[in-house]
């Protein structure tokens, strides 16, 4: 009978821990590490309500058009985090299907002399504990 509460206690703390974690966190979790590349082909807002509501990135990579959500847009907005259509830039984060969860993004150019990446500016919006908002 000691043993059941305490199981059921452990549960119920367990389903609340669960319950209490940011959806964005727990979909982190579940993807594919991911760091790659590329030209921005354009942006968009998803408005609250929506699925990953805020800043996404849209992107090919290796022949795949790829979603990044960036972040919420009060965090774009609070931080001045700007990404553009035709921005060289480095993402790094977890892929789940066609969906990227941006952990950072480093921006810069891609030198037309030698065809090297130049990094100028690492925004990071998510670190091992989730979300940075």
């Amino acid at each position: 009978m000691k043993n059941q509460r305490v199981q059921s206690m452990m549960l119920c703390s367990v389903a609340a821990i669960a319950l209490a974690l940011p959806a964005a966190t727990m979909a982190q979790t579940n993807g594919t590490p991911v760091e790659f590349q590329t030209v921005v082909t354009g942006t968009h807002i998803v408005p609250e309500g929506g699925a990953l509501p805020g800043l996404h990135v849209d992107a090919k990579v290796k022949g795949q058009m790829l979603d990044i959500y960036i972040a919420p847009m009060y965090f774009v907005k609070k931080y001045d985090v700007k990404v553009s259509k035709g921005e060289d830039a480095l993402f790094v984060g977890t892929q789940s299907g066609d969906t990227v969860l941006a952990r950072e993004i480093t921006t810069g150019v891609v030198s037309p002399k030698d065809g090297k990446w130049r990094p100028n500016m690492t925004i990071y919006l998510r670190n091992d504990a989730g979300p940075l908002w």
